[in-house]
């Protein structure tokens, strides 16, 4: 496997934020859930900490992966959801 030097990580970064910057932005409220206070993610070295309940102005990329990541969690609990009071209690 190639390895990737701190230079080619940092410009890869650059790039990101530079991409990030010229995408039209979206208004979009993130409601809170029981994972917390915080919707938290990244894109290629660009982490984001988007407080929720409140409207914020995303990246239209930013704003693609928190709908997938809502999507995921839904399927996730709805996929859980099924089992749950159907198992056997150990301990």
């Amino acid at each position: 496997m190639k390895r990737i030097s701190e230079n080619q990580i940092d410009r890869l970064t650059s790039l990101t934020g530079e991409a990030l910057n010229s995408e039209p932005k979206l208004r979009l409220t993130i409601l809170p859930d029981n994972l917390g206070a915080y919707w938290e993610g990244g894109i290629n070295g660009h982490f984001f900490r988007i407080k929720t309940g409140v409207e914020v102005q995303v990246p239209k990329s930013l704003a693609l992966l928190i709908a997938q990541s809502a999507a995921v969690r839904m399927e996730a609990q709805r996929t859980v959801s099924a089992f749950r009071g159907n198992g056997k209690r150990i301990g």
